[in-house]
């Protein structure tokens, strides 16, 4: 949940200021695709599907670009991977560094493959959204009616990912104790975790399996870009009026899970990285959670500035 905050108030800033509209123009025709790209890779789940949304809610994409967004723009944010997976899990920074790049070289793989097979850019925007263009109100708030609104929005995004972890955890939970009457292995047992909460199937993949390392980083690689149900659900509780079928949100993330896992047992392959020694894990956090502050801070000057014109 620290980890999570800063991003989900950064994306909300972007929005409710109207920070994002001056960013997409810099951009031209692919400003608002390249804006959620952008929350999508680095503001962590669901801020992808949440600002795709936005936008389609306000008539500024077609559904069949809300829908290419979806196919890639919701990952895991590099905090979460580098920091939670890596130190306090794995215990091994260059092993969350191997995740990184595969995680986000997958999603940019099902982007240049789901572009060049679709004519995205050029769809005509008029009469193609089923939601009427309406008037921005946050046009004329205060800056300081902007932060509020973004931190209440914050922690009713936090509320809904804090639900949806406790329900698939308590789901696995029953699966695991009939799994365990059953006489499964415990490798397969622990296996599943991962599908249906990230954060505490990695812990159990981790500890509890006895795969060789190089597989066991590459299941966990497979976990964290399949994001499990309880991520799954939470980007589909923000975009599902947008009628995008939840399959397709699913079959996406099974194919970013296998291309991520493919790329991590190669790299894993050519590091001896087990027996690496790791990064002082509080120089890291604490340069982390300052570079998040910093823009932060940078976020809201901007924010209070361009109110403050209008």
């Amino acid at each position: 949940m620290p980890s999570l905050f800063p991003f989900i108030l950064f994306t909300n800033i972007l929005i409710l200021s109207g920070i994002s509209k001056s960013i997409t123009k810099y951009f031209k025709k692919y400003g608002n695709l390249i804006y959620v790209s952008i929350i999508g890779f680095f503001c962590g789940y669901p801020m992808g599907a949440k600002a795709t949304y936005s936008l389609y809610s306000e008539g500024k994409i077609t559904k069949k670009q809300a829908t290419f967004l979806m196919s890639f723009a919701n990952n895991c944010n590099p905090i979460f991977i580098l920091s939670t997976i890596g130190i306090c899990i794995l215990d091994n920074i260059y092993i969350g560094l191997i995740l990184l790049i595969s995680h986000y070289l997958a999603a940019i793989i099902i982007c240049i493959f789901n572009f060049t097979h679709n004519d995205i850019i050029h769809e005509n925007i008029e009469n193609s959204n089923i939601f009427p263009k309406k008037e921005d109100k946050n046009l004329h708030k205060s800056s300081f009616e902007i932060l509020d609104m973004s931190i209440k929005s914050t922690f009713i995004t936090l509320g809904n990912i804090l639900a949806f972890i406790i329900i698939f955890n308590l789901c696995f939970s029953i699966i695991e104790i009939i799994l365990i009457k059953l006489n499964v292995s415990k490798d397969i047992i622990y296996s599943l975790s991962g599908l249906f909460e990230i954060t505490n199937g990695t812990r159990l993949i981790y500890l509890n399996t006895n795969f060789n390392f190089p597989f066991t980083i590459s299941l966990i690689s497979f976990m964290l870009s399949f994001s499990g149900f309880s991520i799954i659900f939470q980007v589909y509780s923000c975009i599902y009026k947008a009628k995008i079928k939840l399959w397709y949100i699913v079959k996406n993330k099974l194919v970013q899970g296998i291309i991520s896992s493919v790329i991590t047992y190669f790299l894993m392959s050519f590091n001896n990285i087990q027996n690496i020694q790791y990064i002082n894990i509080i120089k890291f956090n604490t340069a982390s959670y300052f570079v998040i502050s910093v823009s932060l801070l940078f976020t809201f000057i901007f924010a209070l500035k361009k109110v403050t014109r209008k």
